[in-house]
């Protein structure tokens, strides 16, 4: 019974996704704003048929004055879909190339600016484009990275963020990390979506600049970047233990004014 339910909410966010991108196919123009605020609010309009709870915690607010580079840890696939229904600032993502092969999806993924990325590119020439286009992506407006490359899924310990995607980054700039944490994962087969609660923490801006004097490597910042996500993720443990402890008072003055 738990597998034919999963299955049946998993049937039905995947229709509500088709249902509403096909329905708000027609209103996309050539305005990445307009565009942006589209694909938000089907995304929270699938955030609803999951019955899912989204939780956002945010320690300061964006970088104003600058386009923001936007690093993740990447779990499933709704994480794009998390990110659309929560941040209000206009962004687009960094994707695997084989999502254009999709005609839909790539008329929304080119409606917001996403880059078609390469997975696993070799050749040198590859290599630069992928890090032109992104620059480029990057210049025009905020851009989301997930650096790990590829979902992690059930496992809780992040994969190792590739240095590509910081390669040729401006000393000054603005990278945000977020942490993207569900309460649970449902699947069949290959069909992933998050139950329950879910929760967004994003974290306060740096730039390569801090990392070291000097022009910092790519790996370098990479790290740096893994670091604050995996400082994110412990200060959603220290809420979790701290809505647990108030928790645990109110039961207590229950019982004794009972």
């Amino acid at each position: 019974m738990k597998m034919r339910g999963n299955g049946l909410r998993l049937i039905r966010v995947f229709f509500r996704l088709v249902f509403e991108m096909i329905r708000n196919y027609k209103k996309l123009n050539n305005d990445p704003d307009h565009n942006f605020l589209i694909c938000k609010e089907i995304c929270q309009k699938i955030v609803e048929s999951a019955k899912i709870q989204l939780e956002i915690v945010q320690k300061e607010a964006f970088p104003k004055l600058e386009n923001f580079l936007l690093v993740s840890n990447h779990r499933c696939f709704f994480d794009v879909v998390f990110l659309l229904a929560t941040i209000e600032d206009t962004i687009s993502f960094v994707a695997a190339k084989e999502l254009w092969h999709y005609p839909i999806l790539s008329r929304y993924l080119d409606s917001i600016g996403c880059v078609a990325l390469e997975r696993g590119a070799k050749k040198l020439e590859t290599i630069k484009s992928n890090i032109v286009s992104m620059h480029q992506a990057l210049a025009k407006g905020n851009l989301v990275l997930f650096p790990e490359g590829e979902c992690s899924y059930y496992d809780e310990q992040m994969h190792k963020f590739r240095k590509g995607g910081f390669i040729g980054l401006d000393a000054k700039q603005p990278i945000v990390p977020v942490y993207i944490k569900p309460e649970r994962l449902s699947s069949i087969g290959r069909w992933i979506v998050p139950k329950g609660r879910v929760a967004v923490f994003i974290g306060s801006f740096f730039s390569p600049s801090e990392v070291e004097k000097g022009t910092p490597t790519a790996a370098k910042i990479a790290d740096m970047a893994r670091d604050e996500i995996l400082a994110l993720r412990q200060m959603k443990v220290d809420i979790l233990l701290q809505k647990n402890y108030n928790c645990a008072i109110e039961d207590t003055f229950r019982r004794l004014v009972a």
